[in-house]
């Protein structure tokens, strides 16, 4: 079962939202990096044909723009895997359907390494 997975209708939302806030990426002052848990990446990797990862960001409005990372495999010619059960009745709550879309929301703020050098002087 893959726990992590959301529905392509969530995951349209959250990076269409994304893309329509005002500003540029530098605005965005406050979200710094993902915490992505160990298992979970295994989970996308394990998945059939993958050669690859790519990540998009997503905000949910619904939820004080909360950030997420959507993370889902690709194939061997550059595309996305995304299942058809990402857009067939897809219920976020229910967590049995594999979609291929994969949420990792562990946003550093909340999930920083303050020591790191990447992580960068905080700024008043």
């Amino acid at each position: 079962m893959a726990v992590n997975t959301i529905c392509l209708d969530t995951a349209v939302a959250w990076t269409t939202a994304w893309r329509a806030q005002d500003g540029s990426f530098k605005d965005h002052k406050d979200l710094k990096a993902f915490m992505i848990p160990h298992e979970d990446l295994q989970e996308v990797l394990a998945e059939p044909n993958v050669v690859n990862v790519r990540a998009y960001i997503g905000i949910d409005v619904a939820n004080d723009n909360a950030p997420h990372l959507i993370i889902v495999g690709i194939n061997e010619a550059g595309e996305d895997i995304i299942y058809a059960a990402a857009g067939e009745g897809c219920d976020d709550e229910d967590g049995t359907v594999n979609t291929g879309l994969y949420d990792f929301s562990d946003p550093c703020p909340n999930t920083c390494d303050t020591t790191s050098p990447l992580y960068g002087p905080q700024k008043g």
